[in-house]
């Protein structure tokens, strides 16, 4: 009988064609499941999928409107603080005109009359 024995430098070389060969099948094992996943990914939509949608564009939806109500609050309140300060302005410029000359006393009360009218009108 004739034994031969592999050396250390075919066992080397045979361990390295053995990892090429699994590193090979790993990578395309990698190769096809990524397909196999963007496939999945470009395929139609379930039906959850589709709710799952349905649900977050409800909600959206909602959102949306909750911000368009507190907008329009906002410019409700804008427009009565410019129509407050409109106001103040022209009592202002009545003081200034009284200061000035002591006269348009008949002015400061109708401003008078029109802020207390408005402060009525516009209580909280």
């Amino acid at each position: 009988m004739n034994v031969s024995y592999i050396s250390f430098d075919e066992l080397g070389i045979t361990v390295a064609v053995i990892g090429i060969a699994l590193a090979f099948l790993v990578l395309t094992w990698n190769a096809v499941k990524a397909i196999h996943d963007w496939r999945q990914l470009a395929r139609k939509p379930t039906a959850e999928t589709l709710s799952d949608h349905g649900q977050r564009i409800h909600k959206l939806e909602e959102h949306v409107e909750d911000i368009d109500r507190k907008l329009d609050g906002d410019w409700e309140f804008r427009q009565r603080e410019a129509e407050t300060n409109r106001l103040m302005l022209r009592a202002i410029r009545g003081l200034l005109a009284h200061g000035i000359n002591g006269n348009d006393v008949d002015n400061l009360r109708a401003l008078d009359k029109e802020i207390g009218n408005y402060l009525v009108d516009h209580q909280k």
